[in-house]
């Protein structure tokens, strides 16, 4: 292919990815935006190089060079001690599903049983097939959907009964924070919190940090993707103080299960932890402001968004249920106007609803005045759904573009001072 017709071709599919990206009403819950001081070690030359082996100790027969790379290691170690107080900061994996799959390889045998969270309370749908395919059995956790927590008697008394080797917790949808110190555990039942979604609200102490409330003999990892309220690039994470886990995972990642670290990842993800450690308690109290009072604008307009005793969120996610033969009607919908929203069938939604995400409308540094619009359109969007026209499209679409001429991100540190790093 010669140049020009490369470029064209590229222009093509670029131009209306970029006319997304300003245009759209972000309301993901599972997508953020990267700060250019976040984004820029992306392009660092680390991730042209390799290194093998543990993170804990420099594994001499190594590849020339990586000796400098390995300190980058205990740069992340510093930063997730004081974020989050963990003794062991791992970020070789590549991504929240990652993550957990080489933690399930890592800890577990063919034939074990593990406690998974169900997708339809909330947890992620990847997991049962992952657990399968590797051969563990699954038990799902008893859910109580009217308190929207777990029923921890039950599980406490089934991890011995039933021999469970580990517990997964793994929630997409969440708006309140599982009480982990509940569980009664065993010496040998690992504890595996996949925190994708909440990570940046648990780095601030908006919520629990079940790494200060457990013992380092008790066997918890905190875990995830740092990619959603931790806006950093898309990579993994995986904390501990437990001693013993620390020695079961740090040799099995590399070079057993991954060979090559994306080292530029792991570089991005220092500078995120390193901007977070400074507006993150601003931004995330922010976030938690936002998701409740959009919530509270919506239920205002009839909406019908769950909540639990008053509470319409304590993180970053908002539900609402429609009735099913409406709820798939709306996404369409707003796909036509790029507001981007998650459809949902699940009993935590009561069977039909949606997902809204304010991570990134609450970095833009958008206040009651941009969420009353948002409010206003989400209301227009149904309407028009369920009456079958398009009256108020005119009126939707210019409220989206006035909005997005404010899309300008807060809670950054400036990059110039670190650019003769990066640009070459």
């Amino acid at each position: 292919m010669d140049f020009d017709k490369f470029y064209d071709k590229f222009s093509n599919i670029y131009e209306p990815i970029l006319h997304f990206e300003n245009k759209s009403l972000p309301l993901c819950a599972a997508e953020t935006s990267l700060s250019d001081f976040v984004r820029y070690p992306l392009m660092a030359s680390v991730q042209e190089k390799y290194i093998l082996g543990s993170i804990i100790n420099y594994t001499e027969q190594n590849f020339i060079g990586s000796r400098s790379l390995f300190e980058i290691y205990g740069l992340l170690n510093e930063l997730c001690k004081e974020l989050f107080h963990c003794t062991y900061a791992d970020g070789r994996t590549l991504t929240g599903v990652n993550t957990i799959s080489t933690l399930l390889m890592s800890l577990f045998e063919i034939g074990d049983t593990i406690y998974i969270t169900s997708p339809e309370y909330g947890g992620h749908s990847s997991m049962p097939k992952i657990c399968q395919r590797l051969g563990i059995h699954v038990i799902e956790m008893p859910y109580d959907i009217n308190n929207m927590d777990f029923y921890y008697d039950e599980i406490n008394k089934n991890i011995s009964e039933k021999n469970i080797k580990g517990i997964l917790v793994c929630l997409s949808d969440m708006l309140f924070q599982p009480n982990l110190s509940l569980i009664d555990f065993t010496e040998d039942t690992v504890l595996i919190y996949d925190a994708t979604q909440v990570l940046g609200l648990i780095a601030t102490k908006k919520l629990t940090n079940f790494l200060d409330s457990f013992s380092q003999d008790t066997p918890f990892i905190l875990a995830g993707s740092t990619h959603k309220t931790l806006p950093g690039p898309t990579n993994g994470i995986i904390m501990t103080n437990s001693k013993k886990l620390m020695d079961k995972i740090d040799k099995k990642i590399n070079p057993d299960y991954l060979r090559n670290i994306q080292m530029h990842q792991i570089l991005s993800l220092i500078f995120c932890l390193q901007e977070f450690s400074v507006f993150g308690t601003e931004y995330m109290n922010a976030v938690v402001d936002s998701s409740n009072v959009l919530a509270k604008l919506l239920s205002n307009k009839e909406f019908d968004v769950i909540s639990q005793n008053g509470i319409f969120s304590n993180t970053h996610q908002i539900f609402i249920h429609l009735p099913v033969e409406i709820t798939h009607a709306f996404y369409l919908e707003c796909q036509l106007y790029d507001v981007t929203l998650n459809e949902r069938y699940r009993k935590i939604y009561k069977n039909s609803g949606i997902r809204l995400g304010v991570q990134q409308i609450a970095r833009y540094g958008w206040g009651v005045s941009e969420l009353e619009i948002i409010s206003d359109i989400l209301e227009n969007i149904y309407l028009d759904c369920i009456n079958g026209t398009h009256k108020q499209y005119r009126s939707i679409s210019y409220s989206i573009e006035e909005l997005s001429k404010s899309k300008n991100l807060k809670y950054t540190l400036d990059i110039t001072k670190f650019l003769k790093f990066f640009v070459r």
